[in-house]
């Protein structure tokens, strides 16, 4: 990716690793079972755009997921939790739209 375009996105990739630590400890909390995903999957083998295209609608997803979720429950501090991260991944589609537009 050219330009200052991969700092940003390793600056969400920040952001997704520390999303993945508060939810589970969110989950600790709730379940008292810590969960954490398996190790990174393989990276795809498609070009930049398409790659940019798929993380933009996950992100646009993400965020109304958490919408949802946050809704949902009955929890304020996981209410919490789950409006700031969806506010997070509207943030991210936004840096991801922003790239497509300068390339």
């Amino acid at each position: 990716i050219p330009g200052g375009n991969g700092r940003a996105l390793m600056g969400m990739a920040a952001d997704e690793r520390r999303h993945a630590g508060r939810l589970s400890a969110a989950y600790f909390l709730l379940s008292g079972v810590k969960f954490w995903p398996p190790a990174e999957p393989e990276l795809p083998r498609e070009g930049w755009m398409a790659i940019l295209r798929r993380r933009y609608w996950a992100e646009r997803k993400g965020a109304e997921a958490y919408r949802t979720a946050a809704g949902h429950t009955g929890d304020s501090a996981l209410r919490e939790l789950y409006l700031e991260l969806a506010g997070d991944e509207e943030a991210h589609a936004g840096i991801i739209r922003g790239i497509l537009e300068r390339l």
